[in-house]
């Protein structure tokens, strides 16, 4: 079950790769390099051991297809890793046949469906099948320069125990290298995504490898006929592993929609938060001076009672009527706002001027609107409220901006929803998620909602995020 790469990898971890690209000069250095050093060792070793096992060439070919055949159901374990499956073949190999033999069937028979369907290059491939062989070749030699017995039970799991961890160190190793050259990424980063699995996943692998020694046993006392028999534990062990593969992507899954839930949370009590502002400075905007004008002129007519000027009443009385009217208008107008849109009755453009003026009162940078009436139902302007209030706070808290634009204005039958910065920016492709966890949930709510998300950004440069919204949601979006 070695690693390949794509520039992570493995047989057992193997360099995975979508289509073949130009490499890092490095790179393709390093794969010619480890390909013609161990192509040319394994040939010498061969030429030296063929006289040894002439009259095993037929068992020796049986044994190459099972590599071929191993290799040929491969586990993926992430977007760059893949596990192939002929780890506890080559490993039982090595135990039972010197040790150039072993590389010879592991440089000739590993096989990666990619190099087949041209995925991956032609050095690229051959690194792979030189990595594989080298750590093959390294744990047969350990087995045997400890003097392992298939005979000596249980001393005999000890000795093919240190011959897999050799094995699994240089294959490891070559990975790292090879993945570290190509991407840049740190060493510890690449081992972490090899190994920084649970520990049920690292046991399977470790007891796995050692179905080897049993795989030897059979061999034994069956001979090539034996052979026939390794396909039952390569078969379960790839079943075990696809289902480990499934359960781990499902648990990840459920943490993923658990931080959304949580998220969703937290923005829907900052949602009440505002929407509480918002009525409050309809309150104070619409409903508060026609009461106050009520209020005076009532002390007004309790003036004309008191003071005994009742031909002044006539003209009192009716000013009082009239502010009266006018108040419960601005209330009516409040309560049918409120009824209406789900952002109060200031409506959008005004909740967002309210949304700027706050955040004014805790960054330096400047906020420019430019903000027109739009059409939209109330789910939509909240919508667009949401993404606004998302992007405004992520430009005011980690952008260290001097300017920030809102912009929102028609089009067509969409309403378009612009918040740009000059700020710092970020690297979208390694996205800091407790940070910038928003922007995925902007996308997904305004994608559910039959609009479009855009996010650009550029270290130093700053952000531009453009959200695309329908006037009206599709049939059972909320």
């Amino acid at each position: 079950m070695a690693a390949t790469t794509t520039h992570t990898s493995g047989r057992r971890l193997l360099r995975r790769g979508q289509t073949p690209r130009a490499e890092p000069t490095p790179v393709r250095l390093l794969e010619w390099f480890v390909f013609a050093g161990v192509g040319v060792l394994t040939t010498l070793e061969v030429i030296r051991v063929v006289p040894a096992v002439r009259g095993e060439l037929p068992e020796l070919a049986a044994w190459l297809a099972l590599v071929v055949v191993s290799d040929l159901l491969p586990v993926p374990l992430s977007d760059n890793l893949s596990l192939a499956l002929s780890l506890p073949v080559l490993m039982a190999a090595g135990m039972l046949y010197p040790v150039p033999i072993v590389g010879a069937l592991a440089l000739l028979g590993s096989t990666d469906m990619r190099e087949i369907l041209g995925h991956v290059s032609l050095a690229h491939g051959l690194y792979n099948r030189s990595q594989i062989a080298l750590s093959a070749m390294t744990g047969s030699l350990v087995f045997h320069h400890l003097s392992g017995d298939l005979a000596d039970w249980p001393a005999v799991l000890a000795v093919a125990l240190l011959a897999l961890i050799a094995d699994s160190l240089v294959n490891t190793s070559m990975v790292v290298v090879a993945s570290w050259l190509a991407n840049s990424d740190g060493p510890t980063g690449i081992v972490r995504s090899i190994w920084g699995r649970r520990l049920s996943f690292t046991c399977s692998y470790v007891s796995f490898g050692l179905v080897a020694v049993l795989l030897g046993v059979v061999h034994e006392a069956a001979g090539i006929w034996g052979l026939l028999a390794f396909f039952i534990p390569v078969l379960l062990a790839r079943q075990a592993f696809v289902d480990a593969r499934r359960a781990e992507e499902m648990t990840g899954k459920v943490s993923e929609k658990n931080r959304m839930l949580l998220a969703i949370t937290e923005r829907i009590a900052d949602e009440g938060r505002d929407e509480r502002l918002s009525v409050a400075a309809g309150l104070h905007d619409e409903v508060l001076p026609p009461l106050y004008k009520v209020q005076l002129l009532g002390q007004v007519v309790h003036h004309d009672l008191t003071s005994g000027q009742l031909l002044a009443l006539e003209d009192d009385v009716p000013d009082l009527l009239r502010a009266t009217t006018h108040a419960g208008d601005a209330m009516r107008l409040l309560i049918s706002g409120l009824r209406h849109s789900a952002l109060g009755a200031t409506g959008l453009v005004d909740t967002l001027r309210l949304l700027a003026r706050q955040l004014e009162g805790e960054t330096d940078a400047r906020i420019h609107l430019e903000l027109e009436p739009v059409v939209g139902s109330a789910v939509v302007q909240l919508l667009a409220y949401q993404v606004a209030r998302e992007a405004l706070r992520n430009a005011v808290r980690y952008a260290n901006a001097k300017n920030i634009w809102l912009r929102l204005h028609s089009d067509g039958e969409c309403m378009r929803l612009v918040v740009e910065d000059d700020g710092d920016g970020f690297d979208l492709r390694s996205v800091d998620k407790e940070h910038h966890f928003g922007l995925q949930l902007m996308k997904e709510r305004v994608e559910l909602a039959g609009g479009t998300f855009q996010a650009a950004t550029e270290q130093r440069i700053g952000t531009l995020i453009v959200a695309r919204l329908p006037a009206e949601t599709p049939e059972g979006t909320t």
